[in-house]
C-alpha cells in the first residue's frame, strides 16, 4: 500500500467501505427533514472522508439524495455515472480537464477507480443526509439488462 494512504487511513481512522475503499463519517447535521419517497425523517445532511488505494474502486450504488465529492489529496479519479442510458465520465483532480468537485444528482447509477494505482482522499457531502435504506449496491446482471451498452464498464465496477 502507498505510504501516504497507509498514513491517512491512520491518521483519520478510516474505516472499509462496503462498495470499496475507506471511509469515516464526519458530520450528520442534528437537523431532519420529512422526504417524500424516503422511509422516516432523514438529516438534512451528511458527510464522510473516502480514499480509494491501488487497485481498489467504488462499485455502481445509487442513492435517493444527491452526493457532491470534493477531492483532497492524491491522484486523481474517475466517476462513471449512468444518466438517461447515457455514461459520462468526469474526472476529479487537480489537473488540467480536472475538477475539484463533482455533484451525483439522486437516483443515479454511478462508480469511480483511480486513474493511477496511488491513492485519492476525497470528501462525500450527501444532501439530504446519507441512510443506509437509501443506498442500493449495482446487481451486475440487472444493471447490464438496462444498460446493455454498457456492459464492459458494469462488468469491471460491480462486484455482484
Amino acid at each position: 500500500m502507498n505510504k501516504e494512504a497507509a498514513q491517512w487511513i491512520k491518521k483519520l481512522r478510516l474505516q472499509k467501505h462496503p462498495e470499496g475503499g475507506y471511509f469515516k463519517e464526519t458530520h450528520r447535521s442534528d437537523l431532519t427533514v420529512e422526504i417524500a419517497g424516503h422511509d422516516g425523517p432523514r438529516q438534512i445532511s451528511t458527510s464522510i472522508y473516502y480514499m480509494l488505494v491501488g487497485d481498489q474502486f467504488s462499485a455502481f450504488h445509487r442513492i435517493k439524495s444527491d452526493e457532491t465529492w470534493h477531492h483532497y489529496a492524491g491522484c486523481s479519479l474517475t466517476l462513471y455515472a449512468i444518466v438517461d442510458g447515457k455514461l459520462s465520465k468526469i474526472k476529479m483532480g487537480k489537473g488540467k480537464g480536472e475538477v475539484p468537485q463533482f455533484t451525483i444528482k439522486a437516483n443515479t447509477w454511478f462508480a469511480a477507480s483511480l486513474n493511477d494505482k496511488s491513492y485519492c482522499l476525497l470528501g462525500c457531502t450527501v444532501s439530504p443526509g446519507f441512510d443506509y435504506r437509501d443506498w442500493e449496491l449495482g446487481r451486475r446482471n440487472e444493471l447490464i439488462k438496462m444498460y446493455p451498452q454498457h456492459k464492459k464498464i458494469i462488468e469491471r465496477y460491480t462486484i455482484v
